[in-house]
């Protein structure tokens, strides 16, 4: 009767093994924090470049580390961030500064680790000094995902894992993904502050935040203990425009979303502090996630001015093409992270070809400002 028993519990043992659900993307392995820094913002605001300058000096320190969302919004802002051409305002970004807003801008709120956004200080980057703090902080889980957008139909189709290492504090976490938007071109004040992104007349502005996919603060998951896989897919259709009046057309070469586990909910349901955060991949229709898990890449700075970095894994060769299709820089790489002066290509957009060790290709789009 005992060998019986035994022989059932093994079998069982296996089915469970042989049925349980294996990462495709996260890791399991233990990490440290990434930080997101989300910006608070406005065309109209003198001092905003500047802070964004800020912001891109933390994302060129922690290149795959640190994330950001410029978040511009009218509620409240005393109308730095108006609403004539391009309206880079949305509701859900009036809700974000209404409840973590200061007395002005711009304002970082980091990991939302604090009620309110942090001020600008002109004399010291604080807000790159706070996420360094934070980027040695081990984090409970990891977060990690792959996105695939049909260009005829503008379907999203996205998929996040979330792994937790350590036990979160509480029952239940909350993951919430985002849209931004990247290139758009328009006036800004103050943009001298920041010259990388001055194109012409004109300021490009990065990292635009577009919508939350999710509940606004995030859904809830659980559980949330040591050596939980929790995936969750979700399907968004990409509008034509955002923005209303003067709406911004949504350019499918140009987003790309993260996804971020906030730990518990706070004073009007807003949810903090975020616990780990991720940029999902983009993978073209037709290649599988597994194809791609191994060639994740990083492009920096975006804008670049002088020398480009490319940091990938067994990455062969980088190509890099001009809006109308013809190749103006072709590097042989011999290791992971690869450099390219590109302070002899004129101001505009540009396509980066990353092709690694087995043929795969994986394009980015940078705008070379100077």
């Amino acid at each position: 009767m005992k060998k019986l028993l035994l022989s059932i519990c093994l079998v069982a043992l296996c089915l469970l093994k042989a049925n349980a659900q294996e990462p495709k993307m996260v890791t399991t392995e233990p990490s440290k924090r990434n930080v997101l820094i989300e910006e608070l913002t406005g065309r109209s605001c003198t001092w905003c470049p500047l802070g964004q300058l800020h912001v891109n000096q933390a994302l060129t320190e922690f290149p795959g580390r640190v994330f950001t969302a410029n978040i511009h919004s009218d509620g409240g802002a005393g109308g730095l961030s108006p609403k004539t051409y391009p309206n880079l305002n949305t509701l859900k970004g009036d809700d974000i500064y209404k409840l973590f807003g200061n007395s002005g801008l711009p304002g970082a709120i980091i990991n939302r680790t604090e009620d309110k956004a942090a001020g600008l200080d002109s004399s010291v980057n604080r807000w790159m000094l706070e996420a360094s703090k934070i980027l040695n902080q081990s984090a409970e889980c990891n977060i990690a995902g792959s996105v695939t957008i049909n260009p005829e139909t503008r379907l999203a189709r996205i998929t996040v894992e979330v792994y937790y290492t350590a036990d979160s504090k509480v029952e239940n976490n909350y993951l919430t993904v985002i849209m931004l938007q990247d290139s758009i071109i328009g006036p800004q004040k103050g943009a001298e502050s920041n010259p990388d992104q001055i194109i012409g007349d004109q300021y490009c502005h990065m990292h635009v935040y577009r919508n939350t996919l999710t509940d606004k603060w995030g859904d809830a998951i659980s559980p949330t203990t040591a050596g939980t896989l929790i995936t969750k897919t979700f399907k968004y259709t990409i509008p034509e425009s955002i923005g209303e009046p003067n709406g911004v057309k949504v350019d499918l070469n140009n987003v790309h979303f993260l996804a971020f586990v906030t730990e518990h909910q706070a004073g009007g349901a807003k949810t903090m502090p975020i616990l780990n955060v991720c940029q999902l991949q983009h993978i073209e229709q037709g290649e599988s996630v597994e194809e791609n898990v191994e060639t994740t890449s990083y492009v920096y700075p975006n804008p670049v001015k002088d020398v480009l970095t490319i940091t990938a894994e067994n990455v062969k060769q980088v190509v890099m093409y001009n809006s109308l299709g013809q190749v103006v820089k072709t590097v042989d790489a011999d290791e992971d992270d690869v450099q390219i002066n590109v302070s002899d290509l004129q101001n505009g957009m540009y396509f980066v070809n990353i092709i690694d060790n087995a043929g795969n290709v994986t394009t980015n789009k940078v705008a070379v400002s100077k």
